[in-house]
């Protein structure tokens, strides 16, 4: 039976940069207004909270599909019969550093970067293991007005070279994860995107840069990109911007890459973590 938008109850944050979503179980057919109210909730406030939701891995890809279709998923093997899930996992005498732990905006160097990315928890450490995320719609509105006359119009250059690429910083300890990491030259590719993102159906400004994607701002000299791409990492990542999401079993958080980035933080050594994530498609920035 195919669940209302009647029955969805939102708890925003007091800064209005994420909300808790109660009142649906995700493992159950939504109506399509269920849908579009996900939807738009999720524009409005970057990050989502579904607690208490028991999906296997058909409905997790179903719940998916309910919002978007699939993105593209590059350098990281799926899991095993479920092309379109990615499983994130730590074992708990694994050395490397854990996966995703740099701020960054999900597969940024895409034509087409994915508009969302969804984590389901599965297991989940005692402790630490916390996701940050920071949102670039405040980062950008909080700049000033000479500032973001020279930034609105500059395009910034996105590649995976620096993460997957043969050179990259994953490549030292791919051996070492217990994560199916795909080392390519086919990372080194580059995609040119605004520096200042439009948000496609709030039309609000962000900005839409990350330090493991972004490799360099258009038509700046080197030491003007580092300058001005440190002012700006540094001012995206301010407390007032950032939501220290602290996980719990049966999570499922929803999250605009569009609008945010995030940060995977570590601290549960010795301890296996294992989510299961999808990304929905999303267009090229504007």
């Amino acid at each position: 039976m195919s669940q209302s938008a009647s029955t969805i109850q939102i708890e925003p944050r007091k800064d209005g940069f994420g909300a808790v979503v109660t009142g649906l179980d995700l493992s159950e057919p939504l109506e399509k207004r269920a849908a579009d109210a996900i939807r738009r909730h999720w524009s409005e406030r970057g990050v989502l909270v579904f607690p208490n939701q028991t999906l296997d891995p058909d409905e997790l890809e179903t719940f998916t599909l309910t919002l978007g279709d699939f993105g593209h998923d590059p350098f990281i093997e799926a899991m095993e019969g479920h092309e379109n899930i990615l499983e994130v996992r730590r074992e708990p005498d694994e050395k490397a550093t854990q996966f995703g732990a740099a701020w960054h905006s999900d597969w940024s160097f895409q034509a087409e970067p994915p508009a969302g990315t969804i984590l389901h928890s599965k297991i989940v450490p005692p402790s630490g293991g916390d996701t940050l995320y920071a949102d670039g719609h405040r980062a950008w509105e909080a700049l000033s007005d000479t500032m973001q006359s020279m930034l609105d119009g500059l395009n910034a250059i996105h590649s995976a070279s620096f993460a997957y690429g043969p050179r990259g910083i994953l490549a030292k300890d791919v051996h070492e994860r217990s994560m199916n990491i795909i080392i390519s030259e086919e990372a080194e590719a580059k995609q040119i995107h605004p520096l200042v993102r439009t948000h496609p159906v709030t039309g609000r400004k962000a900005l839409f840069i990350n330090p493991v994607y972004t490799v360099a701002i258009e038509g700046l000299h080197p030491d003007e990109n580092f300058t001005l791409l440190k002012f700006l990492y540094d001012h995206m990542v301010k407390e007032e911007f950032v939501y220290r999401h602290q996980w719990q079993k049966d999570m499922v958080v929803l999250w605009d890459n569009r609008s945010t980035m995030h940060f995977a933080d570590g601290g549960y050594d010795g301890h296996l973590r294992s989510m299961h994530r999808t990304t929905l498609a999303g267009d090229r920035p504007a």
